[in-house]
Formats: C-alpha cells, sequence, structure tokens
C-alpha cells in the first residue's frame, strides 16, 4: 500500500509556514500605520514622496560682475592719475612803449601778427633808413643832408619782397584810418594804395601799422579789422611800378620820437619795423 510523502499534503499547512505567514502580516500592519502605505507597494509603483524642501539656489561663481559706472569723456574730467594737459597757446606778448622816454629806435618790438600768410614764401628787401630821393617832409625820415642843406630821405620801413597778389594781413584789431589827414602831404603817387590801421588793443594802443603799393583794397578808412583779416593784396602801385614786386610796411607811434641821424635832429613818430617782424615771423612759424 502506497504511503503519501511527508509535507506534500495539500489541505494542511505546517506549524513553521504558519509561524511565517503570522510574522508577515504583522510586519505589514505596523508598516500601514507608519507610512500609510504598504511597505515595497507604491501607489502605481512610485517611489516614496519627497516632504524634504529643496536647497535653496546658489549664485554661480560666472555670474556677471557689477559694473561701476565710469566718468564720461564728454565730461573732460581726466582720469586720476592722468597728467593735467598743458596748454600750446604763445606766451602773452609784452605791451609795447607808452611813451618816448627811453624808445630804442632799432630795438622796440610792437606785438603784432604778420601781414602775410604763413603759407607765403618772401624775404626782407631795403630796411629802414635805406637811401631814397624825393623831399623829405617833415614825418619823413632822412639821413642827413647835401652841402645845399637839402635833406637826404631815408626809407621809412622795411620792404617785404614777395609775389604779387599774394594778401595783406591786418596785424592787429584796430581802425582802418585816412593816412592822409595825419602825415602831410601824403603823396599818392609815392604809396600807392594804402591800408593804415590804428591799433586798439590795449598793448598796443594807437600804433600804427602801414601796408604800401597794395594792387587792390579789401577795407576802407572807418572799418574795423582784426588780426589775420585780409585787408588788400600786394602789387606794385606808387612809385613801386618799376621795382620788384614788395609789400612796404611801417610802424607808427602814438608819439613823437627825437632822433639824430647825419647831423639832423628831428622829432618823428617812425622807427624801425624789422624787430617786431622778426617777433611775429617766429610766433607765426
Amino acid at each position: 500500500m502506497s504511503r503519501r510523502p511527508t509535507g506534500s499534503s495539500t489541505g494542511r499547512r505546517s506549524p513553521r509556514a504558519a509561524l511565517l505567514l503570522l510574522a508577515l502580516a504583522v510586519l505589514a500592519i505596523v508598516g500601514v500605520a507608519a507610512t500609510g502605505r504598504i511597505p515595497g507597494l507604491g501607489l502605481g509603483g512610485s517611489s516614496p514622496a519627497v516632504t524634504e524642501s529643496p536647497p535653496a539656489p546658489t549664485t554661480s561663481s560666472s555670474a556677471t560682475p557689477t559694473l561701476t559706472p565710469t566718468a564720461s569723456a564728454s565730461t573732460g574730467s581726466p582720469p586720476s592719475g592722468s597728467p593735467s594737459p598743458t596748454s600750446s597757446a604763445s606766451p602773452p606778448e609784452s605791451p609795447a612803449p607808452t611813451s618816448a622816454v627811453g624808445f630804442q629806435l632799432r630795438k622796440t618790438v610792437v606785438p603784432l601778427s604778420f601781414p602775410l600768410p604763413g603759407t607765403s614764401q618772401f624775404s626782407y628787401a631795403d630796411r629802414w633808413l635805406a637811401s631814397r630821393v624825393g623831399t623829405a617832409y617833415s614825418y619823413n625820415e632822412v639821413r642827413g643832408a647835401t652841402s645845399d642843406g637839402t635833406l637826404v630821405r631815408a626809407h621809412d620801413g622795411v620792404d617785404i619782397a614777395v609775389k604779387l597778389g599774394t594778401p595783406v594781413l591786418a596785424v592787429f584789431d584796430g581802425l582802418v584810418i585816412d593816412p592822409a589827414r595825419r602825415w602831410r602831404p601824403w603823396l599818392v603817387s609815392r604809396y600807392g594804395n594804402v591800408v593804415a590801421i590804428q591799433s586798439t588793443e590795449t598793448t598796443s594802443s594807437g600804433y600804427v601799422a602801414i601796408a604800401a603799393h597794395l594792387s587792390r583794397l579789401a577795407v576802407h578808412p572807418g572799418d574795423l579789422v582784426t588780426r589775420g583779416e585780409v585787408v588788400g593784396w600786394t602789387g606794385r602801385t606808387g612809385n613801386a611800378a618799376g621795382t620788384e614786386p614788395h609789400l612796404h610796411f611801417e610802424l607808427r607811434a602814438p608819439f613823437l620820437i627825437t632822433q639824430r641821424w647825419g647831423g639832423i635832429r628831428r622829432r618823428l613818430d617812425s622807427f624801425d619795423p624789422l624787430p617786431s617782424l622778426l617777433a611775429a615771423q617766429r610766433r607765426q612759424e
């Protein structure tokens, strides 16, 4: 007669199996009570929900730094530590003498600008006191007298050799005057077309610059002019018709200066303009 294998009965469970099932049941009850869900069997198979707050975001080290605005170039303020700009302006001009006391006929410099443009090609020709023909009037320089007592006229200015048609410029701010009203007799046949400017500048007030032998005039007596303004153009008018093109330039003081040349004593307002021209030329270069 055959026997059933031990422990293989399907109708009853062994005591050990019953105890194991009981233990699992207890654990399940405890897990439900603690978490509200059966361990390993989350809803829909998902992981348990995270209840911790997420960490606060941190600033990345690669973030763009805040820029401090700097002064705009339009403010004109140089950067800190930069050297202050220096002025390129010419030094102030010394004023001309205001009286004949101590006046130096060949060394006095009147502050003025050069009468020709900086691009002009020129040279100095006849100078002050060079011999001249013709009558010496009361306002003319003389070199002496002949044996019969006739005064030998001398050059009252400086000739600047320059091509025809070169612009002639005002050498200072001033008023254009009629020379025939101040120096008599004034010979147009000698001077030709002339511009005479009486300075209104504080450093040369009353001094007069005379530009002669001009071909054309750009101003007339009564006009006010400023330094560098075109007042005419070089020419060959007056007694310069047969000479090389040049500008005759004179300076006259606002007072009379006692002079002695060739044993002749005279009181004149003329003096050597070359020192003033050379100073103006240096400033123009």
